[in-house]
């Protein structure tokens, strides 16, 4: 009934907003907020491939001192504000868009137990809507009277479904419709609107021409060859849905702003001149709404220069081997001949034996891929085997272009392992399209992840934390998420890739192996379901014992330390924790009630082990697991506490591993304990982080991945209980991981890179 009332909100909102009674506003209390507080407002606006993303800064109430949540709010079918949700932190995507649809939005604080409003509200609201990405066709370019032409399938054409591409955009108020009120608020002023660019603004030296797809354009001498000027005539074709379209120009020279080409048509061709020559150049579209405002996605178009393609086979096999072999990066590409990177493409193994590719031939995601696959080694993965991926069978949409690949399909296993590793994403439907070029947008961010490569490849990275940094899900168990004691022991007997020195455990898919695996570092991972930054202590007598009798389980310090005892170098430390602390009734925030000595325990009994060669190895090499140890008294007053505890964490990383850059990874917002608890424990862990001078990635506030989002719980969540999903949105799947934590992180090693 939500998603009914939804689809025709705002169809029939400019009849209904008149009709807003006080029913739909609870009453405030004057103490918690008055009339002259300020009213909240959305920062950015940005229409995303499957859903709207929301901003906002963090407000501030001195009343209260713990902060405030957020309620985001849409304008339902009978006129009122109905609640979308409540959230901690300062970011919303809302997926439940439909195509087409115009929703109003507005935004307000209320206290962290939700009982009393904190702030007013914009009573007028911003008016949002979506439609999916426009898809690109054709690109033919014309210099001195030469086409070259580049396209996207031409079995895509009538195709609406976007590429994935991540561009800002904001949304406008409607300017004429009368505002949504309450009888106890004032229409406000704020606003996140953004002036589109005049037409002038765009660079002097663009002729547009909009024409029909099938009329022929003719030009003057004068208008192609200006003097001293040499123009390339660029036609752009496109697909998709929208009450009219914008095309930017975009550069691949960061240093060249993009700019505004037609600030709106409603053709779906357009033809423009361009006058910088040896400049590298694509063109972005997006859907507009009746307003004017931006209501898509951006897709962009391949690079081009001088007319011809850049984004070309050759040269993405110069790129590609350049990140791996010094040998090829260290000639530039115009040094190498076609035949010569054919040939090094073949004797480094990025293409197979048999065949060769044709000389300047667009690169399509499917080269990408199985070049990528092939030079890095990766094993075969697929997003398909992560945990309530909605199968073909069961799409609620209509059908689909017979030319999309899903993630699903283990079929093509090239592309699903470079969609596993985050190279290529796809679409909200989970398409993947092999033959579509690859676009401007995707080369930019397949640089990136290439120059990461280059940065840490061979290099060793160790992870510590709890199970948002260990995985919950693995492809060897189909993601059923059991923690049993079946973790083969052929990976015990190598004590360095041991993940855990107590118990028998599965291996896991987290940001670590994601990371180590993709750039081809060695990854060793102690970190452990159920992990803390505090101790979780069982009183024995006059003394405590870590429960379970688990200290490396409970005990993030202690992961430190196991990998220190274990000589583990590192070149980079990712980590995590918190979260378990906040929901351990057992571990005190901050002070610590008498002296704790805790027992600590030695490593594994060789005897533990199934196979009498590895029981064999561990009696040989105490030195490596200490299993003679046995029970110990060890001093933990000062680390059991959960600021204790993270103080301790982050110096003994420091102290052992000085040279390596450490990321603090907080977790996206998830559905587990008591969500201010949560933020306060998440929020010190960042501010003692920043005077640790540890790096960190908030997830929190800045990715799309939400636990409390049911429909991004569904999707990018692996969570079961009894069998069934229980949506809490705790443990990310294959696909939650490569697109709601690998692209934060990689942005962060960019900038230690």
């Amino acid at each position: 009934m939500k998603q009914f009332k939804r689809m025709i909100a705002l169809v029939v909102s400019a009849i209904l907003i008149v009709s807003i009674t006080a029913a739909s506003v609870p009453t405030v209390s004057a103490a918690i907020y008055n009339s002259s507080s300020p009213i909240p407002s959305f920062s950015s606006i940005e229409v995303i491939d499957g859903g709207v993303h929301f901003k906002w800064k963090p407000y501030q109430n001195a009343n209260c001192p713990d902060g405030v949540f957020y309620r985001v709010y849409y304008l339902n079918a009978n006129g009122d504000w109905a609640r979308l949700t409540t959230t901690a932190t300062t970011q919303y995507v809302d997926a439940d868009v439909h195509i087409g649809t115009s929703f109003r939005y507005t935004i307000r604080c209320v206290t962290p137990d939700g009982r009393e409003f904190a702030s007013g509200f914009n009573s007028k609201g911003w008016i949002v809507t979506y439609y999916d990405t426009p898809t690109v066709t054709s690109v033919i370019s014309k210099t001195n009277d030469t086409a070259v032409t580049g396209s996207a399938d031409p079995t895509e054409a009538a195709d609406t479904d976007a590429f994935s591409a991540t561009q800002e955009q904001t949304a406008t108020e409607e300017p004429t419709e009368e505002a949504a009120k309450a009888p106890t608020e004032a229409p406000a002023t704020e606003s996140v609107d953004e002036a589109a660019p005049d037409e002038e603004e765009a660079a002097a030296e663009n002729t547009v021409i909009e024409e029909d797809e099938n009329t022929e354009i003719a030009h003057s001498e004068d208008e192609l060859a200006p003097t001293g000027s040499t123009v390339n005539t660029d036609t752009i074709t496109w697909s998709g849905q929208g009450a009219m379209f914008r095309v930017y120009r975009k550069y691949l020279d960061p240093s060249i702003e993009t700019e505004v080409v037609s600030q709106s048509t409603d053709k779906k061709t357009l033809t423009v001149n361009n006058t910088k020559q040896d400049t590298v150049y694509a063109y972005q579209i997006c859907a507009l709404d009746k307003y004017g405002a931006v209501a898509s996605e951006r897709v962009s178009t391949p690079y081009y220069i001088n007319g011809e393609l850049y984004c070309t086979r050759n040269r993405w096999i110069y790129e590609l081997l350049s990140a791996k072999h010094s040998e090829v990066a260290d000639a530039d590409f115009s040094d190498w001949s076609y035949e010569a990177l054919s040939d090094a493409a073949h004797e480094y193994g990025a293409l197979t034996p048999a065949g060769y590719f044709d000389d300047g031939v667009s690169l399509t995601r499917q080269f990408a891929a199985n070049t990528l696959v092939n030079l890095f080694g990766y094993q075969p993965h697929t997003l398909g085997n992560a945990y309530n991926v909605m199968p073909i069978s069961e799409y609620p949409y209509n059908k689909l272009s017979s030319a999309a690949y899903y993630a699903t399909d283990s079929a093509n296993g090239n592309m699903n392992t470079a969609a596993y590793y985050g190279w290529i994403t796809p679409d909200r439907y989970h398409r993947l399209y092999p033959q579509r070029d690859v676009s401007a947008d995707e080369w930019d961010e397949m640089m990136d992840e290439l120059s990461l490569y280059r940065a840490w490849n061979g290099k060793t990275v160790i992870a510590f934390g709890d199970s948002g940094m260990q995985g919950k899900g693995n492809i060897v168990n189909k993601n059923s998420g059991g923690c049993g004691n079946s973790w083969r022991d052929s990976n015990r007997k190598d004590f360095a890739n041991k993940r855990f020195p107590r118990y028998n455990r599965e291996l896991m898919e987290g940001p670590v192996e994601f990371i180590g695996e993709k750039y081809g570092m060695i990854h060793r991972d102690y970190s452990w379901a159920g992990a803390s930054m505090g101790t979780e202590l069982t009183k024995n007598g006059k003394t405590y014992e870590f429960t379970d009798d688990a200290s490396y389980k409970s005990h993030i310090a202690n992961q430190i330390r196991t990998a220190v005892r274990e000589k583990q170098t590192a070149d980079l430390i990712l980590m995590n924790g918190g979260d378990n602390d906040e929901y351990f009734p057992a571990i005190p925030y901050s002070s610590v009630s008498g002296k704790r000595i805790v027992y600590d325990w030695g490593y594994s009994e060789p005897d533990w082990f199934s196979v009498a060669a590895h029981r064999e190895y561990h009696k040989q090499h105490p030195e490596y697991f200490h299993y003679k140890d046995g029970k110990v008294s060890v001093e933990y007053t000062n680390e059991t506490s959960f600021v204790g505890g993270v103080k301790t964490t982050f110096e003994l990383v420091k102290e052992y591993y000085p040279d390596a850059p450490v990321i603090y990874v907080r977790s996206h917002q998830i559905n587990y304990g008591n969500l201010l608890r949560q933020r306060i424990y998440q929020e010190k862990i960042l501010s003692l982080a920043d005077s640790y001078r540890i790096a960190t990635v908030d997830l929190f506030n800045s990715s799309v991945l939400d636990g409390f989002n049911k429909l991004q719980a569904e999707k990018y969540c692996y969570d079961i209980k009894n069998g069934k999903s229980n949506n809490a949105g705790i443990h990310p799947n294959a696909l939650g991981y490569s697109i709601g934590y690998l692209p934060y992180i990689e942005k962060k090693l960019l900038e230690l890179s």
